[in-house]
C-alpha cells in the first residue's frame, strides 16, 4: 500500500471512529435530558393537582408547592448542564487546529462519560495542575482518543471502581493518565483489545498510548501539531 492509500485508509478509519464517539455522546446526553424531562413533567403535574386543590377551595400547602418548584429548576439546571457539554464538545470541531487547555478537554470528556460510568458502576475525577496545560491539536479527535480510552477502562470494571484521569504538561506537550484500572499480574500484548482505530487517531494526533497493567493506568501522551500542517494528508 502505498503513501497515498495509506492516507486515506488512516482517514477512513478516523471518519468512522469519529461519528461513532459523537453519535455514542449525543445518544447518552439526548437520554439524560429526556430523563430530566420526564421528572419535570411529573412534578409539573403535581403542581397542577394543587393549582386544581386550590380552585376547589381545598387547603393548598405552599411549602409543598415550593418544593416542587425547586425540585423543576434543579432539573433544569441538570439539563442545561449536560447541553452545555455537548454544545462545547460540538464546538471542538470548529477547527482543524488550536490550541486548548488539555485539562479542560478532559474535564469535558469525563463528564460526557458520566452516564456510561455510572451504568458500570465506575465514578470518574478528572484532576488537572492549577496551571494551564495548553497544546496545539486538534480538539475534536484528541477529545475523539480521550473518550475510546475512558471507554477502555470503564468497559474492563468487573466490579465498582473509582477512576481518575490526571492531566499534566511534559516537556513534548501533555501526558493523560487514567488511573484505578484493576492490576494484571500477567503481560499482555501492546495494544490488545484496542480498536484500530485508535490507532489511526494517534498517528494523526502524533501520540503514544501506553497500557500498563501492573500499574493499573493507561497513559496518552501528545505531542504538539505542526502549525503548517493538519495532521496526515487527506490526499
Amino acid at each position: 500500500m502505498n503513501v497515498k492509500e495509506t492516507n486515506a485508509a488512516v482517514w477512513r478509519s478516523v471518519t468512522a471512529e469519529s461519528l461513532r464517539f459523537f453519535g455514542a455522546m449525543s445518544a447518552s446526553a439526548s437520554h439524560e435530558i429526556r430523563n430530566k424531562l420526564a421528572v419535570i413533567n411529573e412534578k409539573a403535574g403535581l403542581v397542577e393537582d394543587i393549582a386544581a386543590a386550590i380552585r376547589s377551595g381545598r387547603a393548598a400547602d405552599p411549602d409543598r408547592l415550593e418544593t416542587q418548584a425547586r425540585k423543576i429548576a434543579e432539573q433544569v439546571r441538570q439539563a442545561n448542564r449536560i447541553v452545555g457539554a455537548l454544545n462545547r464538545l460540538a464546538h471542538t470541531t470548529d477547527q482543524d487546529q488550536g490550541t486548548i487547555d488539555a485539562a479542560e478537554l478532559v474535564s469535558l470528556v469525563v463528564e460526557l462519560h458520566g452516564r456510561k460510568a455510572a451504568m458500570a458502576q465506575t465514578t470518574i475525577a478528572a484532576s488537572g495542575p492549577e496551571i494551564g496545560t495548553p497544546v496545539r491539536t486538534n480538539p475534536f479527535l484528541l477529545a475523539n482518543a480521550i473518550g475510546v480510552c475512558l471507554g477502555l477502562a470503564i468497559s474492563g470494571a468487573d466490579e465498582p471502581r473509582s477512576l481518575t484521569v490526571v492531566t499534566e504538561p511534559t516537556e513534548h506537550g501533555v501526558r493523560i493518565r487514567i488511573q484505578g484500572l484493576s492490576r494484571v499480574d500477567r503481560d499482555e500484548a501492546p495494544g490488545e483489545g484496542r480498536p484500530p482505530s485508535l490507532d489511526a487517531l494517534l498517528n494523526i494526533l502524533d501520540g503514544d498510548l501506553e497500557e500498563d497493567h501492573r500499574c493499573g493506568e493507561i497513559v496518552l501522551d501528545v505531542k504538539p501539531a505542526n502549525p503548517n500542517t493538519t495532521g496526515v494528508s487527506h490526499e
